[in-house]
């Protein structure tokens, strides 16, 4: 659970301003992308957070992104 509380507070502190996986798991130094990404499914849709295709606003490679209102 510490992981996607991690992600979440990452995410708010950023938002509303959208990002990718691969920029969650390296600024929050997580060992496999594959964290951030499950972190990100399980935050989309809920408490502001959104999922979509798009462009990251650290790295501006476009893909799924997310992002809190």
């Amino acid at each position: 659970m510490r992981i996607l509380d991690d992600v979440a507070r990452f995410v708010a502190r950023l938002g509303p301003e959208p990002v990718c996986d691969p920029c969650i798991a390296q600024k929050l130094s997580l060992d496999d992308v594959a964290l951030a990404s499950h972190a990100r499914h399980e935050l989309a849709g809920s408490h502001g957070f959104e999922r979509f295709k798009g462009a990251c606003s650290l790295c501006d490679q476009s893909g799924m992104v997310i992002r809190r209102h």
